[in-house]
């Protein structure tokens, strides 16, 4: 944002720093669209979005393509997976994240709905990236992931 010198442009701030982390899945064969909302980023999130995942697929294997973030290479995971075979982590080369085709879809959510804007409760906020989430299509996901 530019302004004239000298002159001060306010910026509105919520006042408190409300954060929640989002893990999200992307079936590349389907486009279905798998999420979770959490307070934090921290390892027992990411083995409860694991075990959202084991439930949204009952069955088959399941592949996930990950960064090198410490939630997912943490000796929690690496001692949560033998007990739960049918997932699969596959890591990306470090510092390479944005090879993951997640990381498009939360780009794009991150200009929808996050980029420049200031909503009035961190609710709000939620209910609107589950209204983006709802309206994205599979097409859609495929579409913005290969991008």
């Amino acid at each position: 944002m530019w302004q004239w010198a000298g002159q001060q442009v306010r910026v509105p701030t919520p006042g408190t720093n409300v954060t929640r982390a989002l893990f999200g899945a992307l079936n590349i064969r389907t486009g279905r669209w798998v999420y979770l909302v959490r307070e934090r980023m921290r390892t027992d999130d990411f083995l409860a979005f694991l075990e959202h995942l084991l439930v949204a697929y009952p069955t088959g294997p399941i592949l996930l393509i990950v960064d090198n973030f410490s939630s997912h290479t943490a000796h929690a995971v690496t001692a949560w997976l033998p007990a739960h075979p049918r997932l699969q982590l596959c890591y990306l080369p470090k510092y390479c994240s944005h090879l993951n085709p997640v990381e498009r879809i939360w780009l794009r959510l991150k200009n929808t709905v996050a980029a420049n804007r200031l909503y009035g409760s961190m609710q709000l906020l939620l209910g609107t990236v589950d209204a983006f989430f709802t309206a994205m299509t599979a097409e859609q996901a495929l579409t913005w992931a290969a991008a």
